[in-house]
């Protein structure tokens, strides 16, 4: 007896190993005798048909596939008509029932995110009908009137979709939710600094959960291209600024020294001048700071300034260490200065010469030393 149950404890482990965990996709789709059911799984590149089914007169179907290692999108296609369907580990039965001439509305069991999904569509769906009718408007007024029903209809799609979102971050209803488009347009877009942070919540909780996700990986490239391109956006409109309302060929720096005075690189406009970026907290900063201030008493003579600006986290240490230095010690609390100077390590220094041209840019301090005749 012992042999027999071992025996068929080892055979249901072996067909338990061979036969991975799969979940059904079935029901019945009314109206659509000789219409072929195609059930599909919707990749981040291509998508793949995975089985189909010629419907007779009853409209039954089942579908039977492999239960995803990550929450994944699939969809049931009847001629150009699409019903989009999530899944994940714990999914077992999908069930469907509906009509061939509006597979849309179907009623969905079994899968909460299906539903999200459904709901999301039909709000977009809505949404595309609402801007396709934009180009029929006889007259401004009407135009008008169209377009204020449509963009109020898209903040209410929007509220419903950051629900779904904030409820569950990880879920594929939420990841859905944040791709939508209406004519080729986002709604939510992660270049829109309000949209970023639904974005970024969902990347983020991908990127926790399933780090290997194609799907994670790809969302958090968008997120992080998103921000750099800010970033850049910020930094190019310093420039244009620069170059529109001044001719001095730097960007002009306004911050406080250690009394709280204020003090303006401008002001020292004629003369040559060291931006000196760096951070008193760093263990090198001491050797550095001799470093610097044998080049101020080299020069100063000759007219050089130094204009020292901390990035230091810590105001009281910053405090202490520029007490006795004598040049102008500046703290910029926000790194907003570092930006658009686009310092990127410290130390990084500027020489500035007479004409108030930046005629170069170092991250070594001995290279600027032997470069120094330049702001002369």
């Amino acid at each position: 007896m012992m042999r027999k149950l071992l025996f068929f404890s080892l055979l249901i482990f072996l067909t338990a190993c061979n036969n991975p965990g799969k979940f059904t996709v079935a029901g019945t789709i009314a109206g659509a005798d000789g219409k072929t059911l195609y059930f599909e799984k919707t990749g981040l590149v291509s998508d793949s048909l995975l089985d189909s089914i010629k419907l007779n007169t009853n409209g039954n179907f089942t579908f039977k596939t492999a239960i995803p290692e990550y929450p994944d999108l699939y969809r049931l296609k009847l001629g150009n008509q699409l019903l989009v369907l999530a899944a994940d580990s714990t999914t077992k039965k999908i069930e469907i029932n509906g009509k061939s001439e509006d597979l849309l509305t179907a009623e969905i069991k079994g899968s909460v995110q299906s539903e999200e999904i459904q709901k999301l569509r039909k709000s977009v769906i809505q949404l595309q009908n609402e801007a396709d009718q934009l180009r029929f408007a006889k007259n401004p007024e009407q135009s008008k009137q169209v377009l204020d029903t449509f963009i109020q209809h898209v903040n209410r799609h929007k509220k419903m979709a950051i629900d779904l979102i904030l409820k569950d971050t990880r879920s594929m209803s939420a990841y859905f939710a944040i791709y939508q488009q209406v004519s080729g347009t986002y709604l939510f877009s992660p270049f829109d600094k309000e949209d970023r942070q639904f974005y970024s919540a969902v990347a983020t909780a991908f990127s926790t959960y399933m780090p290997d996700y194609e799907r994670s990986k790809n969302l958090y490239n968008l997120v992080i291209a998103a921000i750099q391109d800010e970033r850049k956006g910020r930094l190019q409109q310093s420039w244009k600024e620069l170059q529109q309302t001044s001719a001095t060929g730097f960007i002009d720096i306004e911050l406080n020294d250690a009394k709280g005075i204020s003090h303006k690189l401008s002001s020292l406009t004629g003369k040559p001048v060291i931006i000196d970026f760096s951070v008193f907290e760093s263990e090198s900063n001491v050797a550095y700071t001799f470093e610097l201030r044998d080049i101020y008493n080299k020069y100063s003579p000759q007219g050089l300034q130094i204009y020292q600006v901390s990035l230091d986290r810590n105001k009281m240490l910053w405090q202490k260490s520029v007490a006795n230095l004598p040049w102008i010690c500046v703290r910029d609390e926000s790194g907003k200065t570092a930006t658009v100077y686009n310092v990127q390590s410290v130390p990084t220094l500027f020489l500035i010469d007479r004409q108030g041209n930046i005629v170069g840019r170092y991250e070594d301090i001995r290279q600027l030393a032997a470069d120094i005749s330049r702001a002369f």
